[in-house]
């Protein structure tokens, strides 16, 4: 059989000579991006390297490359130079925050960043003055700083963010702790005594190699581990006397024949709030909701006494109900009964009020007692809220 001519050749092995072709295309590719490399900036990648050389190529790709910028949040930016397409860090700082900023470092061309939460960023010495900014939190600011909140708030004497103002200045202290003023009588050994911290916690905190180097009278830090916030005390409030509203004084004496209707109390006001009990000090109930209430009787009686006494109790009424048992209403502020009327269960009487001797410059409330036998009980006994 005669061999295969070459077309026949070429017709059969044709896809072989098509693999064969590229192969020898791609070595001839490779050795000439490789000679482009080898001449060309060694700082450059392969890559660009051979567009460089042949700009044709990719003009977009190029063009890009020379305007591009990397940011890397807000401390620092990186810029790609188009003159020799190496990276170049350019410090231009963009967040001006002292406490904003965070670390960032080039490891072989590539960006890394710290995590915050790995470090509190650059360390601190001293006391650092920080303006509150509109939308600060307490626990924002705190952290930034890498302090506890209850720092920020005892070394400032803030409660709570209520009292933060735009504009406002704190000042942080460098670690979690308190601040603490050099006085005569202290010593190294004192301080460490009474706050039980180390030596070098202290040294470290003031950034300082001696006591020896702290003047009388200067400010230092001492580093806890936890900051407790006094408790807070509200000032009692102040007995107010309240004479603006006497109503002339009328007392009558119970007729032989009064019996008194069968007992039966009701409570005294639409108010249920009982803003202080019954006590050894205290000897009837306060009812209250800071309004001028109604008040009606709690039983059906004789009415004794009304009008303003000096005593303490200001407008009241005492209402005889019979078996021994008499109520008296105090602090009221208008009397629509006098001494001498008779009244029925549930009668409207008077309004609640301040006179008379009250705690605090508003506190209008009815004081009411259950008076049995001439001595005074618990209201709670025989009328509930």
């Amino acid at each position: 059989m005669l061999p295969l001519s070459i077309g026949d050749y070429a017709a059969r092995f044709s896809l072989e000579l098509v693999l064969v072709g590229l192969t020898i295309a791609g070595i001839w590719a490779n050795v000439l991006v490789t000679h482009h490399a080898s001449t060309s900036n060694p700082d450059q990648s392969v890559i660009f390297s051979f567009l460089k050389s042949h700009p044709g190529l990719n003009r977009k790709l190029l063009s890009a490359a020379d305007t591009t910028t990397i940011f890397s949040k807000s401390d620092q930016r990186l810029t790609l130079s188009s003159q020799s397409l190496g990276v170049v860090l350019a410090a231009q700082p963009v967040d001006t925050n002292p406490h904003a900023t965070t670390a960032s470092t080039m490891q072989d061309d590539v960006i890394v960043k710290t995590n915050p939460s790995d470090t509190q960023g650059v360390p601190r010495n001293g006391f650092t003055t920080y303006q509150v900014q509109p939308g600060d939190t307490l626990i924002d600011i705190a952290s930034s700083f890498g302090v506890s909140p209850q720092t920020v708030m005892l070394e400032n004497k803030i409660t709570d963010d209520r009292q933060l103002k735009a504009g406002q200045d704190l000042t942080i202290l460098p670690t979690t702790g308190i601040s603490h003023t050099v006085g005569e009588s202290d010593s190294l050994e004192s301080l460490l005594a009474k706050y039980k911290i180390s030596a070098d916690d202290f040294l470290d905190a003031n950034n300082i190699e001696s006591f020896d180097d702290l003047a009388i009278g200067t400010d230092i830090v001492i580093p806890l581990q936890n900051v407790t916030l006094p408790a807070l005390v509200k000032p009692a409030a102040r007995f107010v006397k309240d004479e603006s509203n006497k109503i002339a004084l009328k007392q009558a004496s119970v007729p032989a024949d009064f019996l008194g209707a069968a007992l039966d109390f009701i409570w005294p006001t639409p108010v249920r709030t009982i803003t202080q009990g019954f006590s050894k000090r205290h000897t009837g109930l306060d009812i209250s909701d800071s309004k001028k209430e109604p008040v009606y009787a709690a039983c059906t009686g004789f009415v004794e006494i009304s009008g303003y006494q000096a005593n303490g109790y200001g407008n009241n009424i005492v209402i005889n109900c019979g078996s021994g048992f008499k109520t008296r209403y105090g602090h009221l502020s208008e009397l629509y009964v006098s001494a001498g009327d008779y009244v029925t269960k549930g009668q409207l009487i008077g309004k609640q009020g301040r006179t008379g001797r009250v705690r605090g410059a508003t506190g209008i409330h009815l004081h009411f007692e259950v008076i049995k036998n001439g001595v005074r009980v618990n209201p709670l006994s025989y009328v509930k809220p």
